[in-house]
């Protein structure tokens, strides 16, 4: 039996407000996570800070010292211009 609501994906998501960081060798974003699934995230950067393809580290810190970040390796699915602010939803992989 399907679950009465609207949601339609496989997993549901978690709607969060927290910092979150996507890193390369090379350069460095900071944003701020705003929903996290099993499979992905939404998250609002400062325009032009992601595109279509990218690949990242992710870096989700935690809010209580004794437990660990949860990282991933972050690919970017979506880029959605917004004003001042992109929602980026990013597929997750490598997760621990």
């Amino acid at each position: 039996m399907i679950p009465a609501h609207d949601e339609q994906r496989l997993y549901s998501r978690m709607q969060l407000d927290a910092r979150v960081i996507l890193a390369t060798t090379k350069e460095k974003v900071e944003g701020i996570c705003r929903n996290l699934s099993a499979e992905g995230l939404l998250m609002e950067v400062a325009t032009g800070q992601c595109q279509l393809g990218q690949q990242w580290r992710l870096v989700l810190p935690s809010a209580d010292a004794g437990v660990a970040p949860l990282t991933a390796t972050a690919s970017v699915i979506r880029v959605e211009p917004g004003d001042g602010v992109d929602l980026v939803a990013l597929a997750l992989s490598e997760v621990h």
